[in-house]
Order: C-alpha cells, then structure tokens, then sequence
C-alpha cells in the first residue's frame, strides 16, 4: 500500500490561484466555473468526489452552524451498511465559494431551483424532461487533471479527487481564535 502525500497548501493554492485566472477568458464559463467550484469543495471540506455530485441544491444548508452545513445524503457506508447521511461544515472558504457558484454561475445552467432534486452541480446535458442532469464524476476528474497539468506541472497526473480529500484532512489545526480546533479524531468526523 503506498502512502498518498497531498500537494503542501502553497501547492494547493497555486493550483487554485491558477484555475481561478483561467476562468476569467475561458470558451465554456459556466461548467468551467462548476469544476471549479467542485474541486475546492473537495479541497476544503473533504468529500468525495460521488458525494460532490450527487448533492442537490437544496442541500446547501445556510442556516445551519457557523458558516452553513451540506447535506451529504450520498456517503460512503461502511461494511455494506449503504450509503451514510452526515452534515459537513462549510469550513475553509468553502462558504463563500458556493455562494459564489449558486449566486453567480449556478443560473446559467438554466434549470429551476425550486426542481426538487434540482442538482447542485448540473451538467450540460438534458434528462429527458429538460431539467438539467448531474455533472459526471469523469468530468470532474478530467478537468481536475487538465488543470493540475497546466498550474502544478509537478504533481501532473497523481492529483485526483481523493487526493484533494487527503490535503483537506492534513491541514493542520487552526491557532485559538480562528476557528475550531481540531482533534486527533476531527479529519475522520469532517470527512465521514
């Protein structure tokens, strides 16, 4: 078993900075701009990538906590358990990253948001009714790994969603007063 290492923070943040210049003259904004935003809820929060896109709109929770709680309805279960329900905190920026996407970018996929299952993450693609689809997971890798190529030369081709999970969880605790400190066991709790 080998061990997955994540790219340091400064990594990370280059990488990001990058992505979020090409988004200012890029040809297709709106799904760029979802990737994006698919990619730092990874690296923030520590989902999985299924987990990602599978969330709907609605379960974006603002009202809940200090900075907003997703709904993760699709969580991995354990010893066939199926999949596990949890509440993730919007921590790490991931709060105004999302805001941003929903107020910004979301309605350019022109579907409803009052749909229920309305995704948070849509695609391109129509279901059959008009209502937009699910962004795929293969989407998401594809362009996670283009972009990582192109803004972290070093480490093109091992960035990969969980990979992005693993940074997430390494990030160190934060000093008194800015936020909550972690404990040995906060990583497994935040990432379920």
């Amino acid at each position: 078993m080998s061990l997955r290492i994540p790219p340091s923070e400064q990594e990370i943040q280059a990488l990001f900075s990058g992505w979020r210049e090409e988004l200012l003259d890029c040809r297709k904004y709106a799904p760029a701009a979802r990737n994006y935003a698919a990619a730092r809820l990874m690296a923030d929060v520590g989902l999985r990538l299924n987990e990602v896109r599978s969330l709907d709109l609605a379960d974006v929770r603002w009202d809940l906590g200090r900075f907003g709680k997703l709904h993760v309805r699709h969580g991995k279960g354990a010893n066939g358990s199926g999949p596990r329900q949890r509440m993730a905190p919007l921590i790490n920026g991931a709060g105004r990253t999302l805001a941003w996407f929903i107020e910004d970018v979301w309605s350019r996929f022109d579907d409803d948001p009052s749909r229920p299952g309305a995704p948070l993450f849509p695609s391109e693609r129509k279901n059959a009714d008009g209502s937009c689809a699910r962004v795929g997971g293969e989407a998401l890798r594809a362009e996670l790994a283009a972009v990582t190529g192109r803004h972290l030369a070093a480490w093109s081709g091992t960035v990969t969603p969980h990979l992005l999970r693993h940074y997430c969880s390494s990030l160190p605790a934060l000093p008194a007063g800015h936020g909550p400190a972690r404990h040995p066991g906060a990583a497994q709790t935040l990432c379920g």
